[in-house]
């Protein structure tokens, strides 16, 4: 008799686990089942009252792709629900929610931080699908500037849950798997994973990412020249888009259709496209893709031999970046002057505990001199040592900021107005004299000059082919300004792997700029620079030859005022890298004779 309580307990038990089962039938993972009915219990919650959590946490989500400051407030109200009824999982997936929505807004900062503070909810309560959505999510933030890491992050996400039955989430990691070997030109494996994505989204009828395929599948054919291929997809996706008010693909949609209409010679018809996407890029003040468009216009009115109006559209973009370098230089100057404000308060903590320490150890010396002496030994050595570590990392913090500093004004200081105006002066001259092939000529290799200086700036280092490119861009438009005054050769040992050796960006172009206007310029006859590129021994020569009037007779000029700003900020830049790494960079500077100058650039790899 005295089991029978016993056996009706464990009957009692037996239902209630069935019930919670029932309940979360949708949830395929043991370990989040158990911990949710965990959770319930021990906060004496019933599961009505986290409906309203997770409702408005896949309110906020709806709204990522519209309003992504409203994602985040919504998710805020979520959070501040879910903390009062002690809801791990509501919490982090409001955290999570929020990480979307700053990221879409590209506050990268703030994401990071929304989507850690998610992971450790998620790791606590054991939800591995839960993780790997933020997985999924620092995959997002890496796309453009870190491919490798990017998809090492998809890839982790993808192992979670390989597994588990979540087909919406596994649809979203194979679209981004997809994205990332688009970016990579891997357009074969980019359509695999497209089209395994698709499948999923179009059982479950989820339009916004339909679309989003749609697009991203057309500029994959606009890319293989299948344009009848692209021009169906893109229009079916600017149609679900118009119908869902899907507005933040459309820009990319008439873009990629105007491009497609500028191969075939549809002039008109891409004025068109151009059109429709900068008002929807304007509706959504998406300054990316303004640029985006404006750098299609500049193609369309560029092969419509248009030229006037090219460099209109080319002057526009110009201003553009010149506002987004600007801005970038103001962030990176705010963040690290916030970072030495921390770093100073967390100092002035740690002084007041050791002084704390310090006097609590004089009462000790009563009781027993010996002990107090030890205690003393190890306080003082732990704040000497402690001091010391933050001394030489500030000091390494301080040499960073100095470089990023400095690579940003070298870059400004070869993109300056003047060369600007200079080169667009020559071009404006070839047009007044109808001299097309000129025009033409000069105009398609400063346009390229800017989309490869453009792609430095994103870059600490670049590979040693991408500086050559760069170099010889630069060089053959200075030879179009001055013409018989100078000839330049490039020469390249055959040894010398250009692609797999990468040395700090922008560091030779000032030294050759250097070389024509104070040593070639001031000659009466013409002149001629020489780069030479030779790798041995894991040791890069670089060496620039000029038969100029010579560095020596340039100092004593008396017509030669004029410092060079460009070569002061890469020495200065040289010997900061040179305290922070132990592989060396080393710089001289000879006359050859009476006159002509050799500049010699050695680099360790």
């Amino acid at each position: 008799m005295k089991t029978k309580p016993i056996i009706l307990f464990l009957v009692a038990i037996s239902l209630f686990l069935a019930f919670v089962c029932l309940y979360n039938r949708k949830n395929s993972n043991y370990s989040e089942l158990v911990t949710g009915l965990f959770n319930r219990i021990s906060t004496n919650k019933i599961p009505g009252d986290t409906s309203r959590v997770n409702l408005l946490n896949k309110k906020a989500f709806d709204l990522r792709l519209t309003d992504p400051g409203k994602t985040i407030l919504i998710a805020d109200s979520a959070l501040h629900i879910a903390e009062k009824m002690n809801y791990p999982a509501g919490i982090g997936e409001a955290f999570r929610v929020k990480g979307v929505g700053y990221s879409y807004l590209n506050n990268t900062e703030f994401a990071i931080k929304n989507y850690i503070e998610a992971l450790n909810y998620f790791r606590k309560i054991g939800a591995p699908k839960r993780q790997a959505r933020v997985y999924n999510n620092i995959g997002n933030l890496y796309k453009q500037n870190d491919y490798k890491k990017s998809l090492g992050y998809f890839k982790n996400a993808l192992k979670l849950i390989e597994h588990l039955v979540d087909e919406e989430l596994k649809a979203g990691i194979f679209f981004n798997i997809a994205s990332i070997y688009q970016s990579n030109l891997q357009y074969t494996k980019a359509i695999y994973y497209y089209n395994r994505s698709n499948r999923i989204f179009l059982l479950r009828n989820d339009s916004s990412n339909i679309a989003m395929n749609l697009l991203n599948t057309g500029i994959i054919h606009f890319n293989l020249g299948q344009y009848s291929i692209s021009n169906f997809k893109l229009l079916k996706a600017i149609d679900i888009s118009k119908r869902k008010k899907f507005y933040s693909i459309l820009p990319a949609c008439y873009n990629t259709l105007a491009s497609i209409n500028i191969d075939k010679n549809e002039f008109n018809l891409a004025k068109k496209h151009i059109t429709n996407g900068f008002l929807f890029a304007k509706k959504l003040q998406d300054k990316n893709a303004e640029k985006d468009l404006l750098l299609t216009a500049y193609e369309l009115e560029y092969k419509r031999k248009n030229y006037f109006e090219a460099l209109k559209h080319l002057k526009q973009l110009y201003k553009y970046d010149s506002l987004a370098l600007s801005k970038q230089q103001s962030d990176n100057i705010g963040k690290t002057s916030t970072y030495y404000v921390q770093l100073h308060k967390l100092q002035e903590k740690e002084l007041i505990i050791a002084k704390q320490r310090y006097k609590e150890t004089i009462y000790w010396w009563i009781l027993t001199i010996i002990i107090a002496l030890v205690l003393l030994a190890i306080i003082t050595g732990f704040i000497i040592i402690h001091h010391l570590k933050k001394k030489r990392e500030k000091e390494e913090l301080e040499i960073n900021s100095r470089i990023n500093i400095l690579e940003q004004k070298a870059l400004q200081a070869f993109m300056n107005p003047h060369f600007i105006y200079n080169i667009l002066t020559t071009i404006q001259y070839f047009i007044g004299k109808q001299d097309n092939h000129s025009a033409n000529n000069t105009l398609s290799k400063f346009a390229k000059l800017m989309r490869k200086h453009l792609e430095i700036c994103m870059n600490n280092t670049i590979s040693l082919l991408e500086e050559i490119q760069y170099l010889d861009l630069y060089l053959s438009l200075e030879k179009i300004r001055f013409s018989k005054k100078m000839e330049y050769f490039i020469n390249i040992t055959p040894e010398t792997e250009e692609e797999e050796i990468f040395i700090p960006s922008m560091l030779i172009q000032p030294f050759i700029e250097n070389a024509i206007w104070h040593g070639l310029m001031p000659k009466e006859n013409g002149g001629f620079i020489k780069v030479d590129f030779n790798y041995i021994d894991n040791l890069l020569t670089i060496s620039i030859i000029d038969n100029g009037i010579g560095i020596l007779n340039s100092l004593n000029s008396k017509n030669s005022g004029h410092i060079s700003r460009g070569l002061e900020l890469i020495h200065e830049r040289v010997n900061l890298l040179n305290k922070l790494n132990e592989k060396q960079i080393t710089i001289s500077h000879t006359q050859m004779g009476d006159s002509g100058t050799k500049v010699l650039i050695t680099i360790e790899l």
